[in-house]
């Protein structure tokens, strides 16, 4: 028997285990018996990208040039492309505006080299975007993104929010060519969620990065890595709205933060990572503890300094005023696997849900997802 007189069943079962993008495409252009057998397995692609978990997925990778013209019927519930560089040394950039076009529930795209996507009208409806490059000259093009993914920024941040001021999501990223120059951000009213390195030069660059949080009056969740902790903060300011903050540091701090986290009085959710608490004792935890009569969770496996005895402290405190914080210290603590099982090791870089905790939280900087796809279905 010839494969194109296999019934339909056994080519869909022979579909269902191809990922790969080159792969597809060809089969897809066989005939019109493949074409629509195949599509009963790829209309479930929803994300085209490196990384491949699930039938939602398709391989981006190609060897060589091929027509990508038809990805639109061949994905028609895309929602998500990732057109890397080497997909588009192998298409025309007139091939991918075409796919931009033609996808109806096309919602992001992602591009690590600058390829000319900032000059494409095309780009005004999505409301995800992984860049690098912003288009200074060109106003009005983004404000229907709600999520960017600023990779090796071409402005500083205070220039860039001006062009997006409807995000809700931000991870943000720029190389330490000069010191950031501070002058009063916008205000980014919808932005719920903020994850922001900047290598900083000095301990300005630092406060920057707190001080522009206070510019964002609905953040709920923050992700924060820097290499100094700011010495000037506006204590006047309050994030009334914050729940969830993690702070990354690069080096060793000299004393302890309760005092910033006293500007977040609702904080449920903290981490503090990679650094050395050398000065830490039961007292900085009992009035960490104090400040934030909200606090849930506080995890600092990843940071060294704390014993035994600061978390005796947070428990003895616990039991006494009728709170409930799990308060993970040991680097190798397999109570919080039991505690929070679903949301350990997780490396996806598009994860289902725009739930912080979830997908954002137990991760360290380098692994945070690119999108948080609001899919509900």
């Amino acid at each position: 028997m010839l494969i194109n007189e296999l019934p339909d069943d056994c080519l869909r079962t022979i579909f269902d285990y191809m990922q790969g993008l080159e792969d597809l495409i060809n089969c897809f252009k066989v005939c019109e018996k493949w074409s629509n057998v195949i599509v009963g397995r790829t209309k479930r692609v929803k994300y085209l990208f490196n990384q491949s978990f699930s039938p939602d997925y398709a391989l981006n990778f190609v060897k060589r040039p091929i027509d990508i013209t038809c990805l639109s019927k061949l994905f028609p519930n895309l929602r998500i492309a990732y057109f890397s560089g080497l997909l588009l040394k192998k298409s025309p950039i007139e091939d991918i505006a075409k796919v931009i076009r033609d996808s109806k529930y096309l919602k992001g795209i992602m591009i690590d080299t600058n390829c000319g996507f900032e000059l494409m009208p095309e780009i005004a409806n999505f409301e995800m975007l992984s860049i690098g490059f912003v288009n200074p000259n060109i106003s009005g093009i983004y404000e229907n993104v709600k999520q960017l993914h600023f990779w090796e920024s071409n402005l500083y941040l205070f220039e860039l929010v001006y062009y997006f001021p409807n995000l809700e999501r931000l991870k943000f990223y720029k190389q330490p060519e000069s010191s950031e120059p501070y002058y009063d951000a916008p205000v980014l009213a919808n932005l719920k969620i903020l994850e922001m390195e900047r290598p900083h030069i000095d301990w300005k660059d630092a406060w920057c990065s707190f001080v522009f949080m206070d510019s964002c009056p609905a953040l709920q969740s923050a992700h924060i890595r820097i290499r100094c902790f700011p010495i000037g903060v506006n204590y006047s300011i309050k994030l009334a709205n914050l729940q969830d903050l993690v702070i990354e540091f690069v080096s060793r701090i000299s004393y302890f933060i309760e005092k910033q986290m006293s500007k977040y009085p609702n904080l449920k959710h903290l981490a503090i990572r990679a650094t050395y608490l050398q000065h830490v004792r039961e007292e900085n935890i009992k009035e960490l503890v104090l400040i934030l009569p909200k606090l849930t969770l506080l995890d600092v496996r990843k940071s060294y300094g704390i014993t035994q005895e600061g978390a005796d402290h947070v428990r003895n405190y616990c039991k006494q005023h009728g709170r409930s914080i799990k308060f993970y210290f040991n680097r190798d603590d397999e109570q919080i696997k039991s505690d929070w099982p679903q949301l350990l090791n997780h490396p996806f870089k598009i994860c289902r849900g725009f739930d912080f905790m979830e997908n954002c939280f137990f991760k360290s900087f380098d692994d945070l997802p690119h999108f948080l796809d609001p899919i509900d279905d």
